[in-house]
């Protein structure tokens, strides 16, 4: 796996993980606790995620 592959997978990871917190954050926890704050963080998160992943792809180009 090339380190731009592996890049790319983190970035994904972490889209993941940030999608993971805010169902988590809005009340799909075990205790149904909603957390606003933390919602709006891991939305704002994953937005400047998805942002960089575009950013990512179009300026770094994999060989076909």
């Amino acid at each position: 796996m090339s380190l731009k592959s592996f890049h790319r997978f983190f970035v994904v990871l972490c889209l993941a993980l940030f999608a993971f917190t805010g169902y988590w954050a809005s009340g799909g926890n075990p205790t149904a606790l909603k957390t606003p704050w933390l919602l709006w963080s891991s939305l704002a998160g994953a937005a400047a995620s998805v942002a960089y992943f575009v950013w990512h792809v179009r300026s770094v180009r994999l060989p076909a």
